[in-house]
């Protein structure tokens, strides 16, 4: 394994280069992409499960089967960080969103304005990112908080996401509020239980009881090369269709609005989450791992919504792909932020709610 592993190390360090790459590709060359979102796995009630949806399964249950869950119990003994962070991660995109609805409510094409908040609805409603865990890690966040937020944002997320999906719908109006209004009560919950929670408990479970940590570490490798080749599938066809239209009818006053507007919400996510923990006098590592619990979101869960969910209006994937870029380029840099900020290391008269671990130790392995 270890040149696999050697080569997966170089891969993400390119990770961001090559998302772009699979965008490009997707833009110029989306025949194979469009093919294989038309590729369905079967029927829940009403609910179609396309293949995407099932490459999401996967991804996520990869993500829990290298997770250390054992480390999760001695968050219940001073849950405050725990409950104070998942409530964010699913409440202060919303508040955001509203401040975007107040600034896009000018703009020219109510069409374009539309699109966007609802791309952004769809964004701010899933859960913490796993790949939080990884830049927390690196930043001295505590690790044992990061992957208590991922997970437990993740199994909350049949009430979470119709939640942010339903106060989305709120603030856009017309069809698309329509939409996000539909896709909450008719769509999501199937989608949250088939396509997230269920394959992260079973992949806590299977590796909690199959993979001791040599196991883990053994095949940690082939592990991080599916979930690899599962993130670039689902970038290149969450992308088709979208970007193909980007290509053939230009518009370049509502693409800088989409990466300003991505910007402006992943930005202001991260500051609030920090201004949050601080207020909370939190230790350091806690205030870290919840900075980036409020600034990273399952961009690719969101993407599979409104590629599946949402087919006939694919503007709304723009500023969800524009978020998956931005959030990993802002989460880097926020980590010398954090690094570097004046924060009492000890924290409250509560004390962290988890001794921080090594960077390496604890949580979901990158991918």
């Amino acid at each position: 394994m270890r040149p696999l592993s050697t080569f997966l190390a170089a891969v993400q360090r390119r990770l961001l280069w090559i998302m772009l790459l699979a965008y490009v590709l997707a833009a110029v060359w989306p025949g194979p992409g469009i093919a294989l979102r038309g590729v369905s796995l079967g029927h829940v009630g009403e609910a179609d499960f396309p293949l995407q949806a099932g490459l999401l399964a996967l991804m996520v249950f990869n993500a829990g089967l290298t997770a250390r869950a054992e480390t999760l119990p001695s968050l219940l003994r001073r849950p405050r960080a725990l409950l104070v962070g998942i409530a964010s991660n699913a409440l202060l995109p919303t508040l955001l969103l509203g401040v975007g609805a107040l600034a896009a409510d000018g703009w020219h094409n109510p069409r374009e304005a539309q699109s966007l908040l609802v791309g952004l609805a769809l964004v701010g409603a899933m859960p913490v990112a796993a790949g939080a865990t990884v830049f927390a890690q690196g930043s001295e966040g505590n690790a044992t908080l990061t992957l208590g937020l991922v997970v437990g944002s993740t199994l909350l997320s049949p009430l979470t996401i119709p939640l942010g999906l339903h106060l989305g719908g709120f603030l856009a109006s017309g069809p698309y509020a329509s939409d996000l209004h539909r896709v909450a009560e008719h769509a999501c919950s199937a989608f949250a239980v088939l396509a997230v929670v269920l394959p992260c408990a079973a992949g806590l479970l299977t590796g909690r009881l199959l993979l001791s940590g040599a196991a883990r570490e053994r095949w940690l490798p082939a592990v991080k090369a599916v979930n690899l080749l599962v993130v670039v599938t689902l970038s290149y066809t969450n992308a088709c269709g979208a970007l193909r239209q980007v290509i053939e009818r230009p518009d370049p006053d509502f693409l800088l609005l989409v990466v300003l507007a991505a910007a402006a919400m992943c930005a202001g996510s991260f500051l609030v989450g920090w201004v949050l923990a601080v207020r909370l006098g939190v230790p350091r590592a806690d205030a870290i791992a919840l900075t980036y619990a409020s600034g990273m979101n399952n961009s690719s869960a969101s993407a599979v919504v409104a590629a599946t969910r949402m087919p006939g209006n694919p503007a709304v994937l723009l500023p969800i792909l524009a978020y998956s870029l931005l959030q990993k380029v802002l989460a880097g840099s926020v980590g010398t932020l954090v690094r570097n900020a004046r924060i009492d290391d000890e924290g409250s008269a509560a004390g962290p709610t988890a001794p921080t671990a090594p960077r390496e130790a604890l949580g979901f392995r990158r991918l």
